[in-house]
């Protein structure tokens, strides 16, 4: 019986990790469980002095050289990995759009002809 390999989301930059090559490894060489190894390897982040900016941008052109639209690659993507792990914490990523007074948008309502009577 073949174990299969639980698949997750990095948590430096939302790739899904789907087979056991693509883990980093921790201090030990063990994988980590957390991060895929273009982030993550030997215990320490690939790139520690990586900007949460640097890293959403990083992903965002990723994504749009395999077809993503401009706008879901960018503003959705800026969210989403200000929330991973790696980011949750550091002072660039405690502001997201939840935080950003946005405008109210009237609410549209529509009646029937039957309903005006």
């Amino acid at each position: 019986m073949t174990k299969e390999f639980p698949t997750f989301v990095c948590q430096s930059c939302a790739k899904l990790v789907r087979h056991p090559s693509e883990v980093g490894t921790d201090a030990r060489g063990q994988r980590d469980g957390s991060y895929c190894r273009r982030c993550y390897g030997n215990g320490r982040f690939i790139e520690p002095r990586l900007t949460l900016e640097e890293m959403t941008k990083r992903v965002a052109d990723d994504l749009r050289t395999r077809g993503m639209s401009t706008y879901t690659a960018g503003a959705e993507l800026a969210e989403t990995i200000a929330g991973l792990e790696r980011w949750r914490d550091r002072d660039s990523a405690r502001k997201t759009s939840r935080d950003i007074p946005t405008q109210k948008t009237p609410q549209l309502v529509i009646s029937r002809k039957s309903d005006r009577r």
